[in-house]
């Protein structure tokens, strides 16, 4: 009898690391389990859709979308193209991307001369452009010259080149969940404040709007253009930059690079550009400068003290900030000489002309 206790005690003992093991293996799985949930956070299939309601003529052959997590992080970028829907814009496309609060921006990814700092932040991500020179639009990018002729009181102004065609579209407040989707944006343009938006389905609509100001100017009744040969202008007195979060342009006073072209037969010199425009709190004057080379090869330039290129006044009391037009009554080049005896270009001979022989 008490052998056959012994031999039960022995047998439940070996028993007992088997069962022990069992337990533990049934508690590592219930572990694993949950800390694969934990760590494999949600996703969800969203839908990122274009409304160019604010930009009807807007034609970007891209888009890229920056979406920021409010919990920080790293931002995570998704790029669209046009590609697929030629003659209608951006249309959008579908992402996957993890459930949980974000901040957005977007705007077109077809730039060339547009360069991007501080990507990583949201309220600090901006669009600049590059250093560059007066005489870039007749000698091209890779010149350079400090002896160039600057506007008077810009001397020390930077020179950066012109920035493309930009759109550019904000969201906060974006909450991804597996049910649906709720955000703030502002769906008309000119709208003051944003506007909050609940989907039940995963779509998040953007609406870009043009954030760089479109600028022409013409300089009419110009006299002797006959033998202009060729030209450019620059214009001080602008904003470097643009932040997308806030659309704060940068306070810095920069000069711009311009191109000129010229019409004989109706006297005129025009040109348009892009510009991030002007700094409303920078107090610094606009003026253009004109920058002739003759066909003789002589050099002059227009400008440094003629108040009619004095265009401050135009540009602040322009009806739309986006859209100005500058006109500059009056230029009379002055006569090549006759039959060569001119001299080649360089950047000592610019020739200033002064007001007293301007008709």
């Amino acid at each position: 009898m008490i052998m056959k206790r012994v031999t039960n005690i022995l047998s439940a003992v070996r028993l007992m690391p088997l069962m022990a093991l069992v337990a533990i293996a049934m508690f590592m799985s219930s572990c694993e389990h949950k800390d694969l949930c934990y760590h494999h956070p949600h996703t969800a299939t969203v839908k990122v859709r274009y409304n160019w309601t604010n930009a009807p003529d807007a034609n970007p052959l891209g888009m890229c979308v920056f979406f920021y997590p409010e919990d920080g992080g790293d931002p995570v970028r998704f790029d669209f193209s046009s590609r697929s829907t030629p003659g209608r814009g951006v249309v959008g496309g579908d992402i996957e991307i993890r459930t949980g609060k974000y901040r957005v921006i977007s705007y077109n990814n077809d730039t060339e001369g547009v360069m991007f700092g501080k990507r990583s932040n949201y309220n600090q991500h901006y669009a600049y452009t590059r250093e560059g020179d007066i005489l870039e639009n007749i000698y091209g990018s890779g010149y350079r010259s400090s002896k160039t002729p600057r506007a008077r009181g810009a001397e020390d102004e930077r020179v950066v080149i012109t920035p493309d065609m930009m759109w550019a579209a904000t969201a906060v407040n974006v909450e991804i969940t597996e049910t649906g989707i709720s955000y703030e944006c502002v769906p008309e343009k000119d709208k003051d404040k944003y506007e909050f938006i609940q989907n039940t389905e995963q779509i998040i609509t953007l609406y870009p709007e043009q954030i760089v100001c479109h600028y022409t100017y013409e300089i009419i009744n110009v006299k002797n253009l006959k033998h202009a040969a060729m030209m450019c202008a620059s214009l001080c007195g602008m904003a470097p930059s643009h932040k997308f979060s806030t659309g704060e342009l940068g306070t810095e006073s920069i000069t711009l690079p311009v191109p000129a072209s010229f019409d004989q037969a109706n006297a005129t010199i025009t040109g348009e550009f892009f510009t991030f425009g002007h700094h409303e709190d920078n107090d610094d004057p606009h003026r253009m400068l004109l920058y002739v080379i003759m066909d003789d090869n002589s050099k002059y330039y227009f400008g440094s003290d003629l108040d009619r290129f004095d265009v401050t006044e135009q540009i602040h009391n322009a009806p739309d900030k986006q859209h100005v037009h500058i006109i500059i009554d009056g230029l009379d080049l002055p006569k090549a000489i006759e039959n060569g005896g001119g001299f080649a270009p360089s950047v000592d001979d610019w020739e200033t002309i002064y007001e007293d022989i301007i008709m």
